[in-house]
């Protein structure tokens, strides 16, 4: 039988078993066999992440979800995994860190003070770090460094995730080594797509973190901003509480404070997602 060929539109990707075919026009036809090389990526770059790219879209349950992380991690050569999502003064944390570590974290508010953090908010794509950077031994974060250290947390590579609504989130991979190899450097295009969909998943399945971060609110601020959520003016809940306004206000802004919120309507959206109200 004689073959026919099939006209696709320019761009249309063809799955092939484990990999992706672009199809190419003749003007285009530079961009096949090349585009690897111009990228100085090995053409089996991708090899060592198929195995999480399978499972995250047919994994059933949370418990095989961090086993396929986990899994990743080890064939990228470390140990530890975190997939952190901050928002605003608050977050939550799916990671294989020692537990004890992870509750530390956040009820010392370390995430305000993390280097790595800082740097994922300010970058786009995959970075190293090492707890004997520089940036580490610098006030507060001295402490923070040093008390990784105890855990087995030394080095590691971080992957910033875009987590909308001016949110980051990032997926780190972790190691007991001082500093990160080159058997642990990671190919960005693979590295990002792998971190964007374990975002997808976490986002879309609503998974249960293993950690999260401890604000408190005082009583009255609790009410004050709960008041506020039923549609309350300052003045109306000063009222209802028989408080003044300036103690109303003052309640309000010390919530405001603690989750980070630019506004009171902000406020009010935090503490609502969080269960503070």
């Amino acid at each position: 039988m004689a073959s026919r060929k099939v006209r696709l539109p320019v761009g249309a990707a063809v799955g092939t078993g484990q990999k992706l075919l672009i199809v190419a026009d003749a003007r285009s036809n530079k961009l096949l066999g090349k585009t690897a090389e111009k990228m100085q990526m090995p053409v089996d770059s991708w090899r060592k992440y198929y195995r999480f790219i399978d499972a995250v879209g047919v994994v059933a349950t949370e418990r095989h979800f961090r086993r396929s992380l986990q899994t990743l991690a080890h064939g990228l050569g470390f140990e530890l995994y975190a997939y952190i999502n901050i928002r605003s003064k608050s977050g939550f944390a799916i990671s294989n860190y020692p537990k004890e570590w992870q509750d530390r974290y956040f009820r010392k508010l370390y995430q305000r003070v993390d280097p790595v953090i800082e740097s994922a908010g300010r970058k786009m794509a995959p970075f190293e770090w090492s707890l004997g950077d520089r940036q580490f031994q610098q006030g507060k974060r001295r402490l923070f460094s040093n008390e990784a250290h105890e855990f087995g947390i030394r080095s590691g590579v971080t992957i910033p995730i875009p987590a909308g609504y001016g949110h980051k989130a990032m997926l780190t991979f972790a190691s007991g080594r001082s500093t990160a190899d080159a058997h642990s450097r990671l190919d960005p295009l693979p590295a990002i797509t792998v971190a964007s969909l374990a975002h997808a998943y976490v986002t879309v399945r609503r998974s249960r973190p293993s950690v999260t971060s401890v604000i408190r609110l005082a009583p009255q601020e609790a009410i004050c901003l709960r008041w506020a959520a039923e549609g309350k003016s300052m003045h109306e809940a000063a009222a209802l509480l028989d408080i003044k306004y300036s103690s109303a206000r003052s309640y309000l802004d010390k919530a405001r404070e603690k989750l980070g919120a630019v506004t009171l309507i902000q406020a009010v959206a935090t503490a609502t997602r969080l269960n503070l109200i």
